[in-house]
């Protein structure tokens, strides 16, 4: 499998390109909590051609205007009861003002390890992987691939948390739509995110800008869905608790 799109599965302004949609609002899903939730927490399973390969959560902590973020994916593909490929990861972030201030990341990419360090310094963003490599990104705010946050969706380039490598993207909407969760339409507005590694497929709900699911297409032609167990808040009013993982 690409190392890099199983990194999708793992986080400059650009105007979206559906004018007549309502635009995902980057404070809306923490507007759609009470005062006293501290915490929020996005839980998907990861299916690979419809077949069940493992899972991929996301938990949000806010401490004011901080957002501490732990992130954790698995998966295993096997062939023939035989197993054909493993990934583990595992992230923290830490966010201030919709910016990334912190990272610190290790995989295992079916026996390739790799880890990322990185922190906000006067000069800009800096970064270290285990390979060596060192760099300083010279931008006033650097954001990874978080889905969980809808004003990831204004950005024309991301940090591969896996890698530590700047990644170019066209993020742009591609109108409204209807995903099915737990066997429930639920009203969505649908973006794509275009890059050299593949375009990814986001949905995130009309009213609130909730991150509902994901998917991206992987060498050989088969195609990577999330699909959600838990999301933190309501897709129609109440909060939301589906199939356990």
């Amino acid at each position: 499998m690409n190392k890099f799109t199983m990194q999708i599965i793992s986080a400059t302004a650009l105007t979206l390109g559906i004018s007549c949609l309502q635009p995902v609002q980057a404070d809306s899903v923490d507007a759609a909590f009470a005062e006293d939730e501290q915490q929020q927490l996005w839980r998907f399973k990861v299916s690979l051609d419809k077949r069940e390969i493992g899972y991929h959560d996301f938990l949000v902590t806010r401490q004011g205007t901080r957002r501490m973020v732990e992130i954790s994916a698995d998966f295993d593909v096997k062939i023939l009861f035989i197993n054909a490929y493993s990934y583990d990861h595992d992230n923290r972030e830490i966010w201030q003002d919709g910016c990334l201030q912190q990272i610190e990341s290790e995989t295992d990419d079916n026996g390739d390890l790799l880890k990322v360090v990185g922190e906000t310094v006067t000069e800009g963003f800096t970064l270290v992987t285990n390979t060596g490599a060192q760099q300083t990104i010279d931008s006033p705010c650097v954001r990874s691939f978080a889905y969980w946050n809808p004003a990831f969706l204004e950005s024309s380039q991301l940090l591969n948390s896996q890698t530590g490598e700047i990644v170019d993207v066209n993020i742009t909407g591609q109108g409204e739509d209807t995903l099915l969760i737990d066997d429930q339409p639920v009203p969505s507005i649908r973006y794509e995110i275009e890059m050299a590694a593949g375009p990814i497929t986001l949905w995130y709900t009309r009213d609130s800008g909730q991150w509902l699911g994901l998917q991206a297409a992987t060498e050989g032609g088969r195609t990577l869905r999330y699909e959600p167990v838990q999301l933190p808040f309501s897709t129609s009013g109440e909060r939301v608790r589906l199939a356990k993982r």
